[in-house]
């Protein structure tokens, strides 16, 4: 065994082997420059929207209408207004640069729910006379 003490992290105290050397005072700072200022904000007008962006809530609404209509084909009452303005909407919808393929898929989804609702409606009408 060593005939050191453990050494205590919480207790430092300077070893009487090693004096503390003298603390040389720090120089003095310089003041900082001056801050410039900043520039003056700009305020812009917001824009219109234009017939590219005007037609996203078209093509969603579009697209919607086409999946609807697709699912309600067997319902004239429904299946008729809602291709319709489905297909109205999706056609308006495809201006849109962005949403383009959206637009077209509630187009078709629109008018295959207009045939089907044409098709059922016909089937009806011939079976019961």
């Amino acid at each position: 065994m060593s005939s050191q003490q453990p050494y205590d992290y919480y207790n430092q105290e300077p070893s009487p082997q090693q004096p503390n050397p003298p603390q040389q005072p720090y120089p003095p700072q310089q003041p900082y420059p001056p801050q410039q200022p900043y520039p003056p904000q700009q305020f812009y007008q917001p824009m219109a929207p234009t017939p590219t962006e005007s037609g996203r809530g078209l093509a969603v609404a579009g697209l919607v209408l086409g999946i609807i209509s697709v699912i309600v084909w067997f319902s004239p009452y429904i299946g008729f207004p809602v291709a319709i303005v489905g297909i109205f909407l999706a056609a308006f919808g495809r201006r849109s640069i962005s949403r383009r393929t959206m637009a077209t898929v509630g187009l078709v989804l629109s008018i295959i729910g207009l045939v089907l609702t044409i098709i059922f409606t016909g089937a009806v009408i011939a079976s019961s006379q």
